[in-house]
């Protein structure tokens, strides 16, 4: 349960400033755009909680910004649903090349300390994700992202016809 639903959260939350996001928009004198997206850390456990909604085990998330990372807390029932169990960890967001990149740590499953091996798992899925969801939009960099205790802030360079030189 504690690896379906681990997997589930972290894709919620690095996934959902699509969907929740106050953005602002300048263009740029090339024509192309910086677009910043800031979610309020309110928002964000909202998103989470809609993502683990697909798993009928999962019950609540909770999401606790910090000065450069968050820590993330879900609850759900195991797979024979006996008993509840709780995943917490500690989720860092940074710019990887011109796309997001983030990494777990410090997880722990029913106050035991999840082997370094299974994170390292998580972490190598969680790269091939973003960076699958990366390639959806060429045209789009990520700039910054920065987690203070009250939001997440994406900034993003998006390239125009004009800007690339062919408007």
């Amino acid at each position: 349960m504690f690896n379906r639903m681990m997997l589930t959260g972290l894709l919620a939350a690095v996934a959902l400033f699509a969907s929740a996001c106050q953005l602002d928009v300048e263009r740029n004198a090339d024509g192309s755009f910086q677009i910043e997206a800031v979610i309020a850390e309110a928002d964000i456990a909202k998103e989470i909680a809609i993502g683990i909604s697909e798993d009928p085990d999962a019950e609540s998330a909770s999401v606790d910004l910090r000065n450069g990372y968050a820590l993330v807390e879900m609850t759900g029932k195991n797979e024979r649903g006996t008993r509840t169990d709780t995943v917490s960890f500690r989720l860092e967001l940074f710019v990887d090349g011109d796309h997001l990149g983030a990494t777990v740590s410090d997880a722990v499953w029913n106050d035991i300390e999840i082997p370094e091996e299974l994170v390292e798992v998580w972490n190598e899925e969680l790269a091939a994700e973003l960076e699958a969801s990366a390639k959806e939009d060429p045209d789009s960099t990520l700039t910054a992202v920065e987690i203070t205790e009250d939001e997440l802030r994406f900034e993003f360079r998006v390239e125009t016809e004009q800007s690339k030189g062919q408007g």
